[in-house]
C-alpha cells in the first residue's frame, strides 16, 4: 500500500525538525534570552511553515499525471454528461490517489456586439438568491488509486447537465495525492 509521503517527503520533515530541536536547544541552553518560551513558539510556526511549504513544492515534483483521450457526451435521456479519458502517472513515483476535477461554466450561444459572450449571475449566487440558477458545475471524482509510474488507467465520470445551460465550457484538471 502506498502513502502520500515519498522519501523526499519524509526527508524534509525530519531536517525541519532537526533544525527546530537544534534552535530550541541552543535557546534553552543561553542563559542571556529573557522570553525563552516565545522564541521557541516563532521557531515551531517558522518550522511548520516550512514543512507545509516544502511538501506543496515535494509534491510538485514527485506527483506528475498527464491526461489524455479527453472526450465528452451529452445523454439527452438522463440529462447527464459523460467525460471519458485516461490518466497516466508520468513520473518517478508511485501515486496513491489521482483525482479529476471537471468543471463546466454555462455560455450563452448568443453574444452581443462588443459585450461578453456569456452574462454571469455570480453576484445573485454569491448573495444567496434562491432564484439564481447556478452558472457552473464543479465534480470532482478519484479516478484511481496507487498508481504506479508509468501506468495507465482510463475513467468515466457522469455529472448532470443543467436544462438550462445554453452550451458549456469545460475545464478539467488532474491532481495526486
Amino acid at each position: 500500500m502506498n502513502t502520500y509521503f515519498t522519501l523526499w517527503h519524509y526527508t524534509a520533515v525530519i531536517l525541519i525538525s532537526l533544525a527546530l530541536l537544534a534552535s530550541s536547544a541552543v535557546t534553552l541552553r543561553n542563559p542571556k534570552t529573557s522570553s525563552k518560551a516565545s522564541i521557541i513558539f516563532t521557531y515551531i510556526i517558522t518550522a511548520l511553515a516550512l514543512m507545509f511549504t516544502s511538501i506543496l513544492v515535494i509534491d510538485s515534483y514527485t506527483k506528475k499525471i498527464t491526461l489524455s483521450n479527453l472526450d465528452n457526451q451529452r445523454i439527452y435521456r438522463t440529462e447527464k454528461l459523460m467525460f471519458t479519458g485516461s490518466v497516466q502517472n508520468s513520473g518517478d513515483y508511485p501515486i496513491s490517489e489521482v483525482s479529476v476535477e471537471i468543471k463546466i461554466v454555462n455560455k450563452d450561444t448568443i453574444a452581443k456586439e462588443g459585450g461578453p459572450s456569456y452574462q454571469s449571475n455570480a453576484f445573485a449566487e454569491l448573495v444567496g438568491d434562491a432564484k439564481a440558477k447556478p452558472s457552473f458545475i464543479v465534480v470532482t471524482e478519484v479516478v484511481a488509486t496507487n498508481l504506479k509510474p508509468g501506468q495507465r488507467k482510463n475513467f468515466i465520470i457522469m455529472m448532470p447537465y443543467p436544462s438550462y445551460f445554453k452550451g458549456f465550457t469545460d475545464y478539467i484538471r488532474a491532481f495526486g495525492q
